[in-house]
């Protein structure tokens, strides 16, 4: 039997479907987890409170406080914004002394990005500065990421406190979640 005008065209029809189907399921692929605007639910444990991460550990040459001489003082932040002088995330962090017999600590300040698959991830330059207690543009630290597009994501931070010379708990604060037109 010879093979036909009508069945090579045949084959070759069946064939550029085939190549066809598989060209289009590869293009139809999931990207992946992209950042994102969080839902009501994805905020709820970021009202601003500490929260205990179980990360922190006191600095190599520091005492452990006996319960007399434990000390206290508040993690503080603000909202992760738009910085006024670059197109950039920004968010920054502090301490305010309230009787610990030291009068720096190390500030870090870790913005997170909100994304798609429900998670938040640290993106942009983690914020680290020896600083004194009370804020100020002089005495913070700042975490910066710079918005490659307008669209709008959510944003937090995390600030964590290391007394100098002292031990402190690993606890952190996370910022409140908000929603920024910036996105990285």
């Amino acid at each position: 039997m010879r093979p036909t005008l009508r069945t090579f065209s045949l084959a070759l029809g069946i064939a550029s479907a085939a190549l066809l189907g598989t060209s289009q399921s590869v293009s139809a692929a999931s990207p992946g987890p992209v950042p994102a605007v969080a839902p009501a639910s994805a905020r709820a444990g970021s009202d601003g409170g500490l929260v205990l991460q179980g990360t922190g550990s006191s600095a190599e040459g520091t005492q452990e406080p006996s319960a007399a001489e434990v000390c206290v003082f508040e993690t503080r932040g603000d909202y992760v914004h738009v910085s006024s002088s670059a197109f950039e995330a920004s968010g920054h962090g502090w301490w305010v002394n309230g009787n610990c017999p030291t009068t720096t600590a190390v500030v870090t300040v870790q913005l997170q990005e909100y994304y798609s698959d429900g998670g938040w991830r640290n993106v942009g330059s983690k914020g680290k500065s020896t600083v004194r207690s009370g804020g100020g543009s002089q005495g913070r630290a700042t975490g910066r990421g710079p918005c490659k597009s307008s669209a709008v994501t959510s944003w937090r931070s995390v600030v964590d406190v290391d007394l100098v010379g002292l031990s402190d708990s690993p606890e952190k604060l996370v910022t409140a979640g908000r929603d920024l037109a910036c996105r990285l």
